[in-house]
């Protein structure tokens, strides 16, 4: 399934990078994946949690907000999206990206995806997590990134925007 454009997706270079604690991941595809109806699955959304430092997003935690979905579509309403905020704000936190999923393997944002994404912010992350979650959340295969750029959505062209940190790291001796 190809997403709906009429206009192109501006592609570019991010601003910043994306930095993602590795616990996170496995919650949001669980949640992504977790989205069904009519025993078929559907569209799943989830909200990353962190803080934004200079131009480096943090992401140390995952919020699954309910939302209203189908194999096509997927919308949270704005206070669903409140009650994550404060949430994280009561873990000195806040929403700096969401994550979605597609259908098929267009992790391309839709004219929908670019309007539906509630206040957006300058530098603000989305990804596009393709085959309703199943596909891959990071690497060169993974997800459709995107960031808010002068008032515009922007795919971006580098997967290396997107860092995944482990629990432990590892010191050579």
């Amino acid at each position: 399934m190809n997403v709906h454009r009429r206009a192109p997706l501006p592609t570019g270079p991010a601003i910043g990078k994306l930095v993602v604690a590795e616990n996170v991941l496995t919650p949001t595809r669980a949640a992504l994946q977790a989205s069904s109806g009519d025993h078929r699955p559907h569209e799943g959304l989830v909200l990353w949690l962190g803080r934004t430092v200079g131009t480096v997003t943090l992401v140390l935690a995952v919020a699954a907000p309910p939302t209203l979905s189908g194999p096509g579509r997927v919308h949270v309403d704005e206070r669903a999206v409140g009650a994550v905020a404060r949430a994280a704000r009561a873990h000195h936190l806040g929403v700096v990206a969401q994550v979605h999923s597609h259908p098929g393997a267009d992790t391309r944002h839709s004219e929908g995806d670019d309007q539906l994404v509630l206040m957006p912010f300058e530098g603000m992350f989305s990804l596009v997590v393709a085959d309703y979650g199943r596909g891959w959340i990071t690497g060169e295969n993974g997800p459709g990134l995107h960031q808010f750029q002068q008032g515009q959505w922007v795919q971006l062209v580098q997967p290396d925007a997107l860092i995944v940190v482990p629990p432990l790291v590892s010191v050579a001796q």
